[in-house]
């Protein structure tokens, strides 16, 4: 439409992120480039990370001491369209497994281990139903439920509501809302980053307080935007229309971790979550927020690896 056209001219002036040392790229079977980062333990047992909306590979939690120490082989990956993996337009929650099955067949995965944080909660969930033989094991940390087709849910509100109609409805609406709410992170990403922080709660203040992880969030803007705006568009068309599948579908095992203190995902939603999927066991802690993946990190991953 004529009215998104100023949107791609903003794109090209992002600063283009360099490339790291634990990063990498297979190409898949239809020609795309898939990116990931890798870390700890190269003969460990395989531990995928799917990042949350909004971000990229690069928040995967930076402690490959940590990761070696538990024996585990930590594969962060970027869906497509954002970071090192080329765009996937119109993707769904379910065309994610195929490009898991061939990262772990290139890689020679046997079984898998997954977490997912965020909106990268409904991925990992996607690869618990379809990827059941691989598989074994998966983490939902700080993850929604389906907003679309769950009318009567408790755990709605206005905002997910919204989300679901303008997806099914008015999808050019959602665009025009993601450009509106990036546009200060791609202008002055590290001042977008510390009025973010200024304006959460204390748990994730006290959760996201290490340098370190402020260095990470700011570079994660480069990447996120580094092809544009239309990988994150089409990650909030996935996940704000129906999944294809119900959580009781999962057969694999789930650890559910989630904070009380949630502002971004409620914590109505883990219990939904725990409540309907069959092997489920759901870990609430009162005094944590949304990024309690970086809180209980060492928890998450030695449980899953």
């Amino acid at each position: 439409m004529t009215t998104l056209r100023p949107i791609s001219a903003e794109y090209r002036f992002i600063r283009r992120p360099r490339v790291r040392p634990h990063d990498r790229q297979i190409r898949l079977s239809d020609g795309r480039r898939l990116g990931y980062a890798e870390y700890g333990d190269p003969n460990g047992r395989p531990v995928l990370f799917f990042h949350g909306f909004g971000t990229s590979r690069v928040i995967c939690p930076p402690d490959d001491q940590l990761a070696r120490s538990v024996g585990a082989r930590l594969i962060a990956v970027d869906r497509p369209g954002i970071g090192l993996s080329d765009p996937l337009p119109g993707r769904r929650l379910l065309d994610w497994p195929a490009d898991v099955a061939q990262l772990a067949n290139q890689l020679e995965l046997d079984r898998l281990a997954i977490v997912g944080w965020s909106g990268g909660g409904p991925y990992a969930a996607a690869c618990g139903l379809a990827l059941a033989d691989r598989v074994r094991v998966i983490g939902l940390v700080s993850s929604p439920a389906p907003i679309s087709g769950v009318d009567s849910a408790e755990y709605l509100r206005r905002f997910h509501r919204t989300a679901a109609l303008f997806s099914k409805r008015a999808p050019w609406m959602v665009r025009l809302a993601l450009w509106q709410w990036g546009r200060p992170q791609r202008k002055d990403p590290e001042r977008f980053f510390d009025e973010s922080y200024a304006d959460m709660g204390p748990a994730d203040q006290d959760a996201l307080s290490d340098p370190g992880l402020r260095r990470l969030m700011i570079e994660n803007s480069g990447w996120l935007y580094r092809q544009g705006g239309r990988g994150m568009y089409d990650e909030a068309l996935a996940l704000a229309r129906k999944w294809g599948f119900e959580p009781a579908d999962i057969s694999a095992p789930v650890y559910l971790w989630h904070g009380e203190q949630d502002d971004t995902v409620p914590v109505s939603m883990a219990h939904f979550m725990a409540k309907e999927i069959p092997q489920c066991d759901a870990r609430i802690y009162p005094d944590e927020g949304h990024h309690i993946l970086f809180s209980r990190w060492a928890e998450i991953l030695t449980t899953l690896a």
